[in-house]
């Protein structure tokens, strides 16, 4: 939904100067990147929801739906306006390629550690191991990272103040996140009764730090 929106506000954003697909081209280059980039990570989480994920809980509480669509659907709308001429900015084109290189590493990253996680766990099983290889030897969710490198990117290719606060806010929610898997991993894993101890050198979400 959150490609829906944007892609919309984009679509209402251009409707005075004509066709969509015709006054892309206004858009700045920049402006035109961060189009791509977020359509490209939405539709490939999209697709990854639908024959990537294995869910260990059959139902989302509804509160937690709606917190996510109304984070979701604002931000969406708020970088949308941010990108379109009527809030044109010079960008510092320094940025633009170092911004596209980390996205693209970032999103390789979260997609490999996402069938990692898929391929640990068989199909219709609860069952939960420890995740090895790659960068789970290092942090307990590298996936959260490398989301948080693509919004890292994404930020510095457009360069607004809408995709500063999407990334700040984000980070902190998957920092939440990634810290809550890390100490369930260490409560289920602790090396009693049999069970494997979960490693001690590996963190939450930065390697070394955090």
């Amino acid at each position: 939904m959150a490609l829906v929106v944007f892609v919309s506000v984009v679509m209402v954003r251009f409707r005075e100067t004509g066709d969509f697909f015709s006054t892309l081209p206004s858009l700045t280059t920049n402006g035109f990147l961060g189009v791509v980039m977020w359509c490209y990570h939405f539709g490939r989480r999209g697709a990854e929801s639908a024959w990537v994920h294995r869910y260990s809980k059959p139902t989302v509480p509804l509160g937690d739906v709606l917190i996510e669509y109304v984070y979701y659907w604002g931000f969406a709308a708020w970088i949308a306006v941010s990108l379109t001429p009527y809030a044109s900015h010079t960008p510092n084109k320094w940025l633009t390629l170092p911004g596209v290189l980390l996205f693209i590493v970032a999103e390789r990253g979260n997609a490999h550690a996402h069938r990692m996680l898929r391929d640990l766990r068989p199909e219709g099983s609860k069952q939960r191991v420890i995740p090895r290889g790659f960068l789970f030897e290092r942090v307990s969710s590298p996936h959260y990272l490398f989301e948080i490198l693509s919004w890292v990117g994404f930020a510095l290719v457009v360069q607004t103040w809408a995709a500063t606060a999407f990334l700040v806010v984000g980070a902190a929610i998957l920092a939440s996140w990634a810290n809550a898997r890390h100490v369930a991993y260490r409560k289920e894993f602790d090396g009693q009764d049999g069970r494997e101890p979960y490693p001690t050198s590996r963190r939450a979400l930065i390697p070394g730090v955090f």
